[in-house]
């Protein structure tokens, strides 16, 4: 009796004579075999036959054998290590490039030639493999430092680098103007650079990678001065700018002007028209500081063709000295009203506006254009209808409005004195909640430091910066500054100085604190209100002065610093830090540091509200700040009883 695995066997012809296997048991004869042979084809070709007249039945699709194999689960490839093979990288924001045939890294990103960080002197083909991993770049503590070869064969500053496409100089990377010549520049933009010997155009084809650190402060040619246009000129023809900090922008193909900064679209302070502009930079940025953030002029226009709340650019809005702020003539009479369509005038004649779309040939002048919100995107009666989303709620790729920006936001108009608002955070604490929740207000909300005529928020914890929300001026984003050791203060408060010493220095270099009359650094849980702010403190720019709020002092709640005397701290900031600070808090330190510098303590015992104080009545109708209100609902309480 056979076993099962040996009726499984294969049939196998060991001679012409035998058939060993399952056919071995029945003893067959070879001339039996043969017969059987014969009669088994001819019955196959008699169903051949057959099948002719018979309906064609759809061939039965042919399962592949599935083996009992896992799937090996990809991996892709992190810091320095080869992604040749893998072709994809693990690094938030990064890609693999390849540098030849058999080495490929995983890098944020790739200039073809020399890399100065790379220890080899050999060049990099910079093809791409794979797609990018989504996310923003971190260097996470990483330093790059230029390699040992760098020093001896790459070029200097003023030297032509086209043979040897790399350069010695921090912050420096090699580009070409023609097929002949070739600098080390820290930057390069097609067209005239006014740091060149000659007013000849660069094509700006960069060699190679850049080298890393920072590059120092550079000087504009004497030619500058003879050859280029002014501020607010037309630089069409010379294209480039005199004025430091300037650059040549483009409006259309017969116009262009010299400005700091310009954003594609309508122009609500182009006195002109209303017409776009494309902002193509013509040309380098002239060297050197440009004055900081100041009050823009809206063109007539704005009023006539714009709507109440826009698809377009901001419209600036008009304020007393000393920093005027006036839309385009063209404002009044083109831009659309609040809650008007603006589909066609793409502008909004009302300060903090913005012309959002909601379909074709529909828009709104409104604040924002809200996500998640049943009245705009994502409606939740979208989920329940077909996946083609083809009801008329629901027929914009799933959302009740696009929320496309038609235009420029218009600008808030700013009060006098003007006020420069800041506030120190951390990033994960209920002061990051209260910040957010500020920025989800609308136009017409007029508390905390977002409703100051500029305002910059400022975090220890987040090296690359941070985005918060959208504020009356775009995208708000946290401003770095280096962290410090805290411990405590002989009064028992938090001993910061320090670390508010690092604060004021990152203050001081993003200028923008030289814009406004009263510079004003404020805790996320005070509650400000800038408009009663303004009345209190235009009764004190007679002299140079900062407010003391409770018996005298300077409470650091909220700190008013009259910008001129926060000048003189920067002008002599030596003799501030070399003061015996280490028992002090920043805002016992502060307070000491101006009074020694010239600047008077302004006493207003009613200025804040401070529990820590004399107490918080937000109903009180005079106080300009109240403290402290340390979560969103308790802060909006507050601000609602103050406005009321």
């Amino acid at each position: 009796m056979m076993d099962r695995k040996e009726q499984e066997k294969l049939f196998v012809t060991e001679d012409l004579g035998k058939v060993r296997g399952v056919t071995a048991t029945r003893g067959w004869s070879t001339k039996s075999f043969l017969f059987a042979a014969i009669g088994l084809m001819v019955g196959a070709i008699f169903c051949l036959e057959l099948s002719k007249f018979l309906p064609q039945a759809r061939p039965a699709l042919v399962t592949p054998t599935v083996f009992d194999v896992k799937a090996e689960k990809k991996v892709c490839t992190s810091n320095a290590a080869n992604c040749n093979e893998t072709k994809c990288c693990k690094d938030a924001g990064t890609q693999c490039f390849a540098k030849n045939a058999g080495f490929a890294m995983c890098r944020n990103e790739c200039v073809p030639g020399l890399d100065p960080v790379d220890p080899f002197p050999t060049p990099w083909s910079c093809k791409a493999l794979g797609k990018q991993t989504p996310g923003h770049f971190s260097y996470n503590g990483w330093d790059p430092k230029p390699a040992a070869w760098v020093k001896k064969n790459c070029s200097k500053a003023s030297a032509n680098c086209l043979d040897t496409g790399c350069c010695r100089d921090a912050g420096h990377a090699c580009f070409s103007k023609n097929t002949s010549y070739a600098k080390c520049k820290p930057h390069c933009i097609d067209g005239v650079d006014p740091t060149d010997v000659d007013s000849r155009p660069w094509k700006c084809k960069q060699l190679g990678g850049m080298t890393p650190g920072h590059a120092g402060p550079t000087k504009a040619a004497g030619w500058v001065e003879k050859e280029c246009a002014s501020v607010n000129s037309s630089c069409a023809k010379s294209l480039c700018c005199k004025d430091s900090g300037h650059a040549c922008f483009e409006k259309n193909a017969s116009f262009a002007q010299c400005r700091v900064r310009c954003t594609p679209g309508m122009d609500l302070t182009d006195r002109s028209d209303w017409k776009s502009w494309t902002c193509k930079q013509l040309g380098g940025r002239t060297p050197g500081a440009h004055s900081p953030p100041h009050a823009q002029k809206l063109a007539p226009w704005v009023k006539t063709h714009c709507s109440d709340y826009h698809l377009g650019g901001r419209t600036p809005g008009a304020h007393s000295p000393p920093h005027a702020q006036k839309l385009a003539p063209w404002v009044k009479t083109h831009c659309s009203d609040y809650h008007e369509n603006c589909a066609s005038t793409a502008c909004c004649k009302d300060p903090t506006a913005q012309c959002y779309e909601q379909g074709p040939g529909q828009a709104k002048c409104m604040y924002r254009c809200l996500k998640h919100h049943k009245n705009f995107a994502h409606h939740k009666q979208c989920a329940k209808e077909a996946k083609g989303n083809t009801s008329e709620t629901c027929k914009y790729d799933g959302k009740t409005w696009t929320c496309k920006k038609l235009g420029p936001r218009t600008l808030r108009p700013w009060g006098w004195p003007s006020l420069f608002c800041l506030h120190v955070f951390r990033l994960h604490s209920y002061e990051a909640g209260i910040i957010k929740m500020q920025l989800q207000k609308d136009g017409r909300f007029r508390g905390g430091i977002f409703t100051c005529d500029q305002y910059a928020v400022y975090a220890s914890d987040a090296p690359d910066g941070t985005f918060v929300g959208d504020g009356p001026y775009g995208p708000v984003r946290t401003h770095w500054f280096k962290t410090a050791p805290v411990w405590r203060s002989e009064d028992n408060t938090a001993a910061n100085t320090l670390l508010f010493m690092n604060f004021w220095e990152a203050v001081r270099w993003d200028l923008r604190y030289t814009c406004c009359d009263w510079t004003v650094k404020a805790d996320p849980d005070a509650v400000l209100l800038p408009d009663r702010m303004r009345g209190t403190l235009s009764h004190k720019m007679s002299w140079l002065n900062f407010i003391s709020t409770c018996k005298g002092k300077l409470y650091g709640a909220v700190e008013a610093i009259q910008t001129k005397g926060l000048q003189k701290y920067y002008d002599k900031e030596a003799q501030c830090r070399n003061m015996p600070w280490h028992p002090w808090g920043e805002d016992v330190w502060i307070s000491r540091c101006l009074l020694s510098l010239g600047v008077y303590s302004a006493f207003d015992a009613g200025f804040v509200a401070d529990n820590l104080c004399y107490g918080a009545w937000c109903g009180n109708g005079y106080s300009s700040a109240f403290h402290p209100f340390k979560d969103a609902n308790s802060w909006m309480k507050c601000y609602n009883e103050a406005m009321h």
